[in-house]
């Protein structure tokens, strides 16, 4: 009896003894010279730098392409916020291909701080302004207070305005945001438009009447406060 206890006992201590070494050999495979990263390819950037892209993934020459993990360096990058998407594929033993999708700038917000700022159309603050990017955007301003629901109701309102022939992006020069007065939109050829707060979408379009009625009239607005949902206030330029 206390022979087969031995045998047993043998047995199970020569099988995990494989085990071991299996996964030692294993382990040693992977992390040799045959799956070690040798080419890293990186493609659609113009904004990110590939020497931040690497510095920031931890994917470097001389690492494993079996034991680095992709969602971490993703993560990693996604905490550059002019990084919208990322695809990191291995294509083993020695290759690893990064694909970057980039935020492009919608508008640009000043700070709290007076400090200027690309941001996307979601709302996320990108990188300050450069000669690159240029300065040929709509400026959201505030009264120095920053309020994002404010910020996102004005993106909206530019949204908007990508789509209309009556009132364009291009046209619009300012987008004035207060807590107590609410939207203000200012014009290259400095017209100004009052939205106020809320109910933006119906406004408008009201708005767009407004302006669509008088220059069938031959008339053009200087001022145009539709704040209140009943009545609106127009002053023409005579």
């Amino acid at each position: 009896m206390k022979e087969k206890k031995n045998l047993s006992f043998f047995r199970a201590f020569i099988f995990l003894g494989i085990i071991v070494i299996s996964v030692a050999f294993c382990i040693n495979f992977f992390r040799s010279t045959s799956f070690i990263v040798e080419e890293i390819v990186i493609n659609g950037n113009t904004r990110v730098s590939n020497s931040e892209i690497i510095k920031r993934s931890g994917i470097r020459a001389g690492v494993s392409t079996i034991f680095f993990y992709e969602a971490s360096a993703k993560n990693a990058l996604f905490k550059n916020s002019w990084i919208k998407d990322v695809q990191i594929l291995k294509e083993y033993p020695s290759r690893v291909l990064i694909n970057i999708e980039e935020e492009e700038p919608f508008c640009i917000v000043v700070s709290d701080e007076g400090r200027y700022f690309y941001i996307s159309r979601d709302g996320t603050k990108l990188g300050e302004i450069n000669k690159k990017e240029g300065m040929d955007f709509p400026v959201i301003s505030t009264d120095g207070r920053y309020d994002e629901l404010l910020i996102l109701d004005a993106i909206g309102l530019l949204k908007l305005s990508k789509h209309s022939n009556i009132l364009n992006w291009s046209e619009i020069s300012e987008v004035k945001v207060s807590n107590k007065f609410g939207i203000r939109i200012i014009t290259n050829d400095q017209r100004y438009i009052d939205f106020g707060k809320g109910n933006l979408i119906t406004k408008w379009h009201k708005v767009e009447r407004i302006i669509n009625e008088s220059r069938n009239i031959n008339l053009v607005e200087q001022y145009i406060n539709i704040s209140s949902e009943k009545l609106g206030i127009v002053d023409f330029n005579i």
